[in-house]
């Protein structure tokens, strides 16, 4: 690991992991080296912890949406190529994510938009799927922008799943619509709601696990 001290005119000292798995600290003009090292020390535990998550899922630092930078979408990885046009849109081709960008457009903002379209596409095709295999109807479906909330269902039978499951395969996005479809028939975590989600996925504990480990650090990227 590389520490770099990058020093400016603001009132607070901050550590950032950089997407390389280095440290990046800013601090204040005439900030006292003693004071930064001990900052270190004391989050040792929460650098150590980033660093290796980084290294875990090395695609998963955050993002600067230039060209070749690589992206996850339904549990695969494709690369960003950009490219100037008289209309935004994005498409996928040979491993690609191609992005057509009008001038002055946010490329970041383009491709979240494309990911909250295909995500209310998908998880529509997933609900019709398993409504249809546990006799259940729903209200209606809407798309968030949670990152620490994969979905939701309230008393009146609304649905709502965060765009960014759309980053993951598609196994674990089925994991979360019977999840929530699950909440149709029992609005709680007793052990009947379990059985439920058992009945449609029986390995659900693995899905539900790996989602638990791995979802925040990847949606954490965009």
């Amino acid at each position: 690991m590389q520490t770099q001290i990058v020093y400016s005119k603001r009132k607070t000292i901050s550590l950032i992991i950089t997407k390389d798995a280095n440290l990046l600290i800013r601090a204040p003009f005439g900030t006292n080296k003693s004071t930064i090292i001990k900052i270190i020390q004391d989050k040792k535990a929460w650098i150590e912890k980033k660093i290796d998550e980084i290294k875990k899922h090395p695609l998963c630092a955050k993002k600067d949406y230039i060209d070749g930078e690589k992206f996850y979408y339904l549990g695969k990885i494709y690369e960003l190529k950009i490219s100037n046009a008289n209309k935004n849109s994005v498409f996928l081709s040979d491993g690609k994510i191609f992005i057509l960008l009008k001038k002055q457009s946010s490329t970041k903002t383009v491709l979240i938009n494309w990911y909250k379209e295909q995500a209310l596409n998908f998880i529509k095709t997933r609900l019709n799927y398993y409504s249809n295999l546990l006799n259940c109807t729903f209200k209606s479906v809407n798309i968030t922008s949670a990152k620490k909330r994969l979905g939701s269902c309230d008393f009146n039978g609304n649905l709502r799943f965060s765009f960014y499951n759309i980053l993951l395969d598609q196994t674990y996005i089925d994991y979360v619509v019977i999840h929530e479809l699950c909440h149709l028939f029992y609005l709680d975590h007793s052990k009947n709601f379990w059985q439920k989600v058992e009945s449609a996925m029986p390995d659900f504990k693995q899905k539900r696990l790996w989602i638990r480990k791995n979802f925040y650090i990847i949606a954490n990227s965009l």
